[in-house]
């Protein structure tokens, strides 16, 4: 099992466990390198949701292209749910079948081929090596594997760097946000300042008319 997947699940890192296997398809479109990755994460909490209808399945397997593709992945991304990976799956077979073909071909080519007549080989028929004779080692198997687990862990580093992204544009938009609304608050608080110093300015000039008025009433009495 990749560690750094176990170490995501083990940590509940919901988001980074989203971001990996809704990937993961593309990297392996047989999904042998996440199968037993992805049943052990099944169990993490709150990864798992209950399927929600949003891009309608097709099952026509020639509407299959690359948007219904996109819109799967978008879909996982808001609603992780088990069927939508299975279904995702079956897709992968269709859109992405000549990586898949590739991919089969090279796991083939990397496997050990069993010598079916090594075990009739007679000890009188094996030939004997001179002295300081050091056999050639089966390199290539070994280049394939480290090959694989350098391409998991490049999708990994991917991942993480997508996931540190989003949460700088997230705390970005936050910090604007809150820039927004203290200058809304300030903008509030100085039309209340000036409607108030209307309305002090609109009394004192009523005062003044009413002194006035009851001034000028007092002459034409007396």
């Amino acid at each position: 099992m990749n560690t750094e997947i176990k170490k995501y699940a083990d940590s509940g890192d919901i988001k980074s466990l989203k971001y990996i296997f809704v990937d993961s398809l593309d990297v392996d479109p047989t999904f042998a390198r996440y199968e037993e990755e992805y049943n052990y994460c099944k169990s993490v909490p709150g990864l798992l949701e209950d399927h929600i209808e949003l891009t309608p399945f097709r099952a026509n397997k020639a509407d299959w292209d690359e948007a219904y593709w996109t819109s799967l992945k978008m879909d996982l991304i808001k609603n992780f749910s088990d069927r939508r990976m299975s279904h995702m799956r079956e897709v992968a077979k269709v859109f992405l079948a000549d990586k898949m073909q590739r991919i089969l071909a090279e796991r083939a080519a990397a496997a050990p081929v069993p010598d079916p007549s090594a075990s009739k080989v007679k000890p009188a028929s094996i030939p004997v090596q001179p002295a300081g004779y050091v056999p050639p080692k089966a390199a290539e198997p070994v280049k394939q594997v480290t090959s694989m687990a350098a391409e998991q862990e490049r999708q990994l580093e991917e991942a993480r760097r997508r996931l540190e992204a989003e949460n700088k544009i997230q705390e970005a938009l936050q910090e604007q946000a809150a820039k927004e609304r203290a200058a809304r608050i300030e903008q509030h608080r100085r039309e209340q300042e000036r409607d108030e110093g209307r309305l002090s300015k609109k009394a004192i000039g009523i005062a003044v008319a009413a002194v006035i008025a009851a001034v000028v009433l007092f002459l034409l009495l007396k």
